[in-house]
Formats: C-alpha cells, sequence, structure tokens
C-alpha cells in the first residue's frame, strides 16, 4: 500500500493474510474476514464431525494456522484430511501451499497434481485455491503469480458467480502491478455479491497504494456500512488517515479496528505497531511488552519495543532490548532498518565503530534509503574518519542528485577535518580541507543565488583559512551575508552578529576607524550588553583618527 519504510517494518511484518475461501456468506470465512481467528477456528471445529463439510473444514482450519504462521499445525490438519478422506483433493492443495512458503516449488508442484487429479481438476474451489497459493506463495515470482492466474481462470470457467474468485484474481493482477485489471476483478465480486465487504476492502486498499485517498475512504466507509463490525475496514481506513497525516483520526479509527477484532496478543501487536506510527512511543512501548509477555519471540514486537526505547531517550535500554531482538529474530527476516536502528542505537551508546557497521549494513540491504546516507557519513566524520564520510556522499550520487543540504553536511565534514588538522599544528592540510569546504559550500550559492546561509559557510571557511584576519578572505562573504540577511535581524541575529564582529575587527585591523566603530556599532544594536562590542569600541576611542 505504501513506500513508507515504517509500514513494511511494522505494520505489514505485523499482520498475517486475511484467508480466502470459497463463497461469500460462509460463517467460517466471515469470521476469518471479520479477523475472528478463534470464532473461526470454533466454527470449522464443529463442521469436522459432519461428513459433508469436514474435508474443507479441515482444509480451512490448516490454512487459518498456515496463515498465521503456524505451519505445524497447518500440516497437521492437512493431513488429517487426507487420513479421513484419501479423495481429499482440497487438503493436497494446503499441503502443496506450506511447500511454496518452504521454498519447495517441486513438492508444491507434487501435492497440487494429486488436488487435480481426478475429480479435482474439474473442481472450482480447488482451482481457485491453487491459484491463490501461487498468488500468494513468499515473494512470489511473475511466472508463479501468472501461473495462479491461468488456474483462477479455469476455475471461473467452471463457477463464473464466484465473488472470491474474483478478488484472488484481482490480488493476482495488482501483484502484476496492472491496477486496472485488478480494479475490474474487485468490481467484478462486488457485482457478483453487493454486499461483500471484502471487495470494497480490496478496491479501498488499491485506490490508496495510487493515493486516489477520497475513493479509497469512500470504499472502506462502504465496507462497514455493508457490515459495522467489519474490523479489517476500520484497520485500513486508521492506516489511509496517517498516509493523509490525520494522526489523531488515524489513531481514533485504528482504535476502532481493536475493538471490532479479536482481542488476542496479534491484535495488539498491530495495535502497538500503529502506537508507534503515529508517535505515542511510550503507549506503544507499555502495548508491546503486553503482547512479550504472552509471546517472548514475537519478532515484530522485540523489534518495536527496542526502536520505541530509542524514541523515548533512553539509549541503554534500547541496547539491551535492540540485541535481544537480533538474538531471537530469525536472521533471514532481518530487515534494512533494524540494522539501521541497531547502528543509532550504538551511536548513541558510545560505540561508533559498530554503530559504522550496523549502518553500513542497512545501506547495503536498501541502498535506496537516501536520507541514510547523511547519518552515515556523520558517523563516519565523528569517528574521524573524515575520506569515509565524503566517500559515503559520493555512493550516494548513484542514486540521486546531491541537494543542497548535501553540500552542507559535506561541507560541515571537510571543516571538521580542517578544525583537526590545525588543532594538531598541520596548517597545510587544514587550509586543504577549508579549501574544498569552501568550493563545496558556494555549489549551495550557486543554486541559490540568494540563500544567505550559503555566504556565511563561505564566510566561516574562508575565515578558518587566514585565522589571524589580516587577508580579509571572509570579508566578501560576510558583506553578502549581511545584504542577504539584513532585512530579518532578529531571524538572522546570532549569525549578524558574528558577521559584523568579523568586520569590526578586520577593519579595526586596517585601521579604518570609522568602519569599525560602524561594524562594531551594529553588533551593539543586535545585542546591547555584547563584551565584545563594548571592549572594541572602547579601544577604538582610545585610537586617534588618521590625518
Amino acid at each position: 500500500m505504501t513506500n513508507n519504510w515504517k509500514y513494511i517494518a511494522l505494520m505489514a511484518a505485523a499482520f498475517p493474510a486475511t484467508a480466502a475461501f470459497a463463497q461469500t456468506g460462509d460463517a467460517g470465512r466471515n469470521a476469518v474476514d471479520l479477523e475472528r481467528y478463534e470464532e473461526a477456528k470454533s466454527i470449522y471445529k464443529s463442521q469436522l464431525k459432519s461428513k459433508n463439510t469436514a474435508d474443507n473444514a479441515y482444509f480451512a482450519l490448516g490454512d487459518i494456522y498456515l496463515r498465521t504462521d503456524m505451519p505445524d499445525s497447518a500440516a497437521y490438519y492437512f493431513n488429517q484430511g487426507i487420513a479421513a478422506n484419501k479423495k481429499s483433493y482440497i487438503n493436497h492443495v494446503g499441503l502443496g501451499k506450506i511447500a511454496l512458503q518452504q521454498g519447495n516449488q517441486a513438492k508444491a508442484e507434487q501435492h497440487f497434481d494429486d488436488a487435480l487429479s481426478g475429480r479435482g481438476k474439474k473442481d472450482s474451489y480447488v482451482l481457485a485455491m491453487v491459484g491463490e497459493a501461487f498468488v500468494n506463495a513468499p515473494n512470489a515470482t511473475e511466472e508463479q503469480i501468472n501461473k495462479g492466474i491461468s488456474y483462477l481462470k479455469q476455475s471461473l470457467e467452471r463457477d463464473n458467480k464466484n465473488a472470491v474468485a474474483n478478488v484472488i484474481m484481482g490480488d493476482a493482477y495488482l501483484a502484476l502491478k496492472n491496477g486496472g485489471q485488478a480494479m475490474s476483478s474487485y468490481d467484478r465480486a462486488i457485482q457478483l455479491d453487493e454486499q461483500y465487504a471484502n471487495a470494497y476492502l480490496k478496491r479501498g486498499q488499491l485506490y490508496t497504494s495510487s493515493r486516489n485517498y477520497n475513493e479509497a475512504e469512500q470504499a472502506f466507509q462502504k465496507a462497514i456500512e455493508i457490515d459495522p463490525n467489519f474490523a479489517p475496514a476500520y484497520r485500513d481506513l486508521g492506516e489511509l488517515y496517517y498516509f493523509a497525516g490525520q494522526y489523531d483520526k488515524a489513531l481514533s479509527t485504528f482504535q476502532k479496528y481493536v475493538d471490532m477484532a479479536e482481542d488476542t496478543p496479534d491484535t495488539k501487536a498491530k495495535y502497538a505497531s500503529f502506537l508507534f506510527l503515529t508517535k505515542n512511543y511510550d503507549q506503544a512501548l507499555k502495548t508491546a511488552e503486553a503482547v512479550l509477555q504472552q509471546q517472548p519471540d514475537n519478532m515484530v514486537m522485540n523489534r518495536l519495543r527496542a526502536y520505541s526505547y530509542l524514541e523515548l531517550g533512553q539509549p541503554q535500554q534500547a541496547l539491551q532490548a535492540m540485541e535481544t531482538h537480533m538474538q531471537k529474530a530469525d536472521q533471514s527476516k532481518l530487515i534494512a532498518q533494524d540494522y539501521e536502528y541497531f547502528g543509532r542505537i550504538l551511536a548513541k551508546n558510545n560505540q561508533p565503530q559498530k554503530a559504522i557497521e550496523n549502518l553500513e549494513k542497512a545501506l547495503q540491504m536498501n541502498n535506496a534509503n537516501v536520507e541514510l546516507y547523511a547519518e552515515l557519513a556523520n558517523a563516519y566524520a565523528r569517528n574521524n574518519q573524515y575520506d569515509k564520510a565524503i566517500e559515503v556522499y559520493d555512493r550516494k550520487r548513484e542514486n540521486v542528485e546531491p541537494s543542497n543540504s548535501d553540500y552542507y553536511y559535506m561541507g560541515n565534514i571537510y571543516m571538521m577535518a580542517g578544525e583537526e588538522n590545525a588543532a594538531s599544528g598541520n596548517a597545510s592540510k587544514a587550509n586543504e580541507f577549508f579549501s574544498k569546504a569552501d568550493s563545496t559550500y558556494a555549489k549551495v550559492v550557486e543554486a541559490n543565488a540568494d540563500y544567505a546561509y550559503g555566504y556565511l559557510w563561505r564566510a566561516r571557511a574562508n575565515a578558518s583559512q587566514d585565522p589571524e584576519t589580516d587577508k580579509g578572505l571572509a570579508k566578501p562573504y560576510y558583506e553578502e551575508f549581511i545584504n542577504k540577511a539584513g532585512g530579518e535581524k532578529e531571524k538572522y541575529k546570532r549569525d549578524l552578529i558574528e558577521a559584523n564582529s568579523y568586520l569590526g575587527y578586520y577593519y579595526y585591523l586596517k585601521g579604518e576607524r570609522d568602519n569599525a566603530v560602524k561594524y562594531w556599532t551594529e553588533v551593539k544594536s543586535l545585542d546591547p550588553s555584547n563584551p565584545q562590542a563594548e571592549a572594541a569600541l572602547r579601544e577604538i576611542s582610545k585610537t586617534p583618527r588618521k590625518k
């Protein structure tokens, strides 16, 4: 739905997919749509007693367990279904789904062949579920999705009135980034069943992904109108308000989702994630802790606990929580943001080299995170690795053109390097870095000639190359800064004091008494109690005018 990293890291990871079943109106499927999984399990377990419903009930139970990340329980019910009925085509689909989730497509194909043998190949439900298995396979390839579409088409040829199969078809086209075909499939599902709330939910999700927020809101509201207890619609509507920047409305709507959904650790986990997104870090932490009491290995909540501690300004607790998360998590499921946050946490705990290593890992996993380059460069600079810091910005250029802020940070890194060399007595090397800082800041001025701060930064870079101020290298840049900023004295007050002080001192050294008085008087006007201005004016008054 969005490329927002926090959504991907927290929200998506916390939400199990909703299962799809053969017909709208099925009580168990409706319970799953409402995210009342325990209620759905109870319904399907009661159907195991009936010969007419047992086959599909075993599959439905297995599917719920599979989609809520309990594959062993899922396999138990699929195998029980086959044990109870050797011709249980649908439960072979279930075993195929497990194989796909395990990345074993060859084994999955064997189970699907069993499912599509005999009458299975003519069963629209079996065909639809095989199609869904391919569409929802982890990191599904285009080939897998197209294979899923092929089976869904066969299913709809045998039962063209199936609204759920049309929704799955829409999901398949959406995965192929074919929004038009996806919407047509969702619309077809609504034509077949105008009271199918899940189809409106899917429409809303598609509109949200295309940033058509008005249409998305209407779709979610329609789903709620059809079923006021339809929890997922409140969840996605809350997310929509979040994307639109309406955080209070987002949180209150998401609270309705929590009220409607089943009271489980999973629901609490979703709520904790949303609290974090809306910057309610304290409440997010408390809710995550409550989930972890019941599910100590919940990866998303362990992650969120560490993130929240950092956002709350508690770096030591954040470090302990992050180390726990990194140790407990399946290493293949760690995300770039884990390393990004770990790097920040380590930096706050005075472990700069380890911080750099983790920030580098984050960029290796996601080199499109343009905001992270500045953070990594600054980490190198703080660790006195200035060449490495500049090299990070060179890497950034491979992804995006440098911005004014990039030039600002690069200039600052050169300044830091220059100051370090100056402090150690290496004036020649220091001036080399100060000169590079000046040419870097110059790019800001080239891009925006009216940007006052660009001249201020150039002035500082030049003043650093002229520590005695006898050459006046910074003079033209401080003068231009005053020219650009002088009309807004309150806004630029501190920096105008700096500029006028420099010029006052410069002219004092040159013996130009009137100019020196002019600039020091301006400093005193900006800051009446400025001790430097008072001392300078007092000293100048003792100096006789040149004849």
